[in-house]
């Protein structure tokens, strides 16, 4: 069995490995995917996220007629502000592109999509380690929270503690 940081360190470098036109193809399989997908489909508020590195790029969600979050860490706590391709974005001290302002909508959320650096088969993730989605999610649960992966992100080992919060599924390319 591997450590948390060990797994973490593995499937980093993989993703790290891929080019920015892979990165690009499979996030556009992956945004499409979801976008045909009932959960997107009927949902009136989606949380995503600003792509860190070589995540799964969803930004062309975007262009979609849905309301839209990003989360933005404040103090402990992710907090989800609604976003317009227009919103003024600027890097947090993680490195991460955040809203400057907007409205607060973590209760409205129909569909969480959540960055994961590895996922097992219990839908457990494994995130940088900071516990920022697993403290959200212990607090408010979306009605539909999937993981958006590369396909080497799905793990057989089964690493969760008992913090940990399960995810409903994931989108896979």
């Amino acid at each position: 069995m591997n450590s948390k940081e060990s797994i973490r360190s593995l499937i980093l470098a993989q993703r790290n490995a891929l080019s920015e036109s892979e990165v690009a193809s499979r996030s556009g399989v992956i945004a499409n995917m979801i976008k045909e997908h009932p959960f997107f489909i009927n949902a009136k508020m989606v949380a995503l996220y600003y792509p860190l590195g070589k995540e799964v790029d969803l930004w062309k969600l975007v262009e979609t007629n849905k309301h839209l979050a990003l989360p933005k860490v404040i103090g402990d706590e992710l907090h989800f502000i609604e976003v317009t391709s227009k919103t003024l974005l600027i890097k947090s001290s993680f490195g991460i592109m955040e809203p400057v302002a907007g409205s607060y909508v973590d209760h409205d959320i129909d569909l969480l999509l959540v960055p994961t650096v590895a996922l097992d088969n219990e839908y457990y993730r494994i995130g940088f380690g900071k516990g920022y989605y697993d403290r959200f999610l212990a607090k408010i649960r979306p009605p539909h929270v999937m993981a958006v992966i590369y396909d080497f992100q799905l793990i057989d080992d089964s690493l969760h503690q008992h913090y940990d919060v399960p995810l409903d599924g994931y989108f896979i390319g």
